[in-house]
């Protein structure tokens, strides 16, 4: 594009007084400095499960069961009332130096409504993630520019679930469903006015802007088992889901010449430009977990195996299409080559935790948890035009969780209060080039996140 404008200048007029509100208006409204992945898919929900490693699928009975395993809210008795934080800080390295990547951090928490019906258990719940810095933020590179694609380059979002489980047969089986809603982007701008070939001080241009955001829903269903008093099996599926940004410029208006003049010469009447930009913002794999557990009275250990399709993984570079009718002036705008595919491919991801009980009197209880995972990366080598840099992470976390019971007559019931914290390396991968000429060029990616996670429990 960058010859033909060099070749036509009136090619290069309208791209100088046309494309540049667009690139400046696109980036106040959706841009930020970075963005990151879906803290509920990169780090877990709730503390315990995170202290766990994230192998809670057959554990969890709180609010995070509407991410791990629905199917578990129908085992507790108790109505929960439970709020959290989460606070997640990165380091993320080219060739050693930081990409000053912005943290993770916002309130989590729920609500858990235990019953029965007809006899059997069920239980109802609402989960929510809320980062206290922006409510949405996006933004959209040039696939050239290399970028951790799981982290520096997705959104960061507002994440409400709620859920349903059932007790299919009494003390056995429990079923779950539940509905993960997050908010879609999309905008236009529209141009309206005279753009005046020779002399920008002609061109009078009057703009309008519409932003929209939409619901995007992903299903999520569990199944769990107790067939006795330690053993806990269960299966949870999560959907897939992708969050799209689209942003239009619809350009109208008539090419003159000596447009600051009383009586300006029209060259093209009801000229128009269309730019359409579509990219994805925030991709999430259709995922399978199968978790188990052994519980005893003072010891828990857990594992879990989750399938992810990353195979479905979409360019997160802009799809962009430009139509331009300029009336009988001879100029075209050349295609834009649509993006390469990202190439990623499906992994399983194994978790394993355990936690054991070191205080336990009638008024305070004391848990220690430790846990650990292993994420190979889905992102192929890099060896073309395309820079998705991502790398193996090992995930180390340890918590505690502290219960206080018979405080007062306002609170009958225990009160918990769960930490945890969190180390999740990226060691160093080196990523090469097969052009020497590579504007790029070859480079080593590796990083680190710390973080921490507290959430505190009213049983009712």
């Amino acid at each position: 594009m960058r010859r033909s404008i060099t070749k036509l200048p009136i090619l290069r007029s309208l791209f100088l007084q046309i494309g540049l509100p667009l690139l400046h208006c696109t980036t106040a409204l959706f841009a930020g400095p970075s963005a990151h992945a879906n803290p509920v898919d990169a780090f877990g929900m709730g503390s315990r499960g995170i202290a766990l490693g994230g192998a809670y699928g057959a554990l969890a009975s709180d609010f995070s069961a509407n991410y791990y395993n629905p199917a578990g809210l129908a085992t507790g008795d108790d109505l929960r009332l439970e709020v959290g934080y989460l606070w997640v800080d990165p380091s993320l390295e080219l060739n050693g130096g930081d990409l000053d990547v912005d943290g993770v951090h916002g309130l989590q928490g729920g609500l858990v409504l235990p019953g029965r019906l007809f006899g059997h258990r069920v239980g109802l719940s609402l989960a929510i993630y809320l980062p206290d810095d922006r409510l949405t933020r996006v933004r959209a590179l040039p696939e050239r520019q290399p970028r951790f694609a799981l982290y520096d380059n997705r959104p960061q979002r507002i994440v409400l679930t709620t859920s349903a489980a059932f007790e299919a047969v009494p003390d056995l089986l429990y079923l779950g469903l539940g509905l993960t809603y997050l908010s879609d982007t999309g905008g236009r701008l529209d141009i309206a006015g005279v753009v005046d070939l020779q002399d920008a001080g002609g061109t009078t241009l009057i703009s309008g802007v519409d932003v929209t955001f939409e619901a995007v829903r992903y299903a999520s269903a569990g199944l769990l088992l107790t067939p006795g008093d330690h053993l806990r099996v269960g299966v949870t599926f999560r959907d897939a889901f992708d969050l799209a940004l689209d942003i239009g410029l619809v350009v109208r208006g008539d090419i003159v010449i000596d447009g600051a003049s009383e009586a300006p010469s029209t060259i093209v009447e009801d000229a128009a430009l269309t730019v359409i930009s579509r990219n994805s913002n925030l991709f999430s794999p259709r995922q399978l977990a199968l978790s188990f557990a052994w519980v005893e009275p003072t010891w828990t250990v857990a594992c879990d195996l989750t399938w992810l399709q990353w195979s479905g993984f979409e360019s997160p570079t802009s799809h962009l299409t430009v139509e331009l009718d300029a009336g009988t002036l001879p100029l075209s705008i050349p295609k834009t080559p649509p993006p390469g595919p990202p190439g990623f491919h499906d992994i399983l991801v194994p978790r394993f935790g355990a936690e054991v009980t070191v205080v336990d009197t009638p008024q305070v209880g004391l848990t220690l948890r430790a846990g650990y995972f292993y994420e190979p990366s889905p992102a192929p080598a890099q060896p073309g035009r395309t820079n998705y840099v991502d790398s193996d992470k090992h995930g180390l976390s340890f918590g505690l969780g502290l219960r206080l019971s018979e405080l007062t007559d306002v609170f009958p019931k225990p009160l918990l209060l769960d930490a945890a914290l969190l180390w999740i390396a990226l060691p160093a991968r080196t990523y090469t080039k097969n052009d020497p000429a590579d504007p790029v060029g070859d480079y080593v990616a590796s990083g680190s996140f710390v973080g921490f996670s507290t959430t505190l429990s009213f049983l009712f």
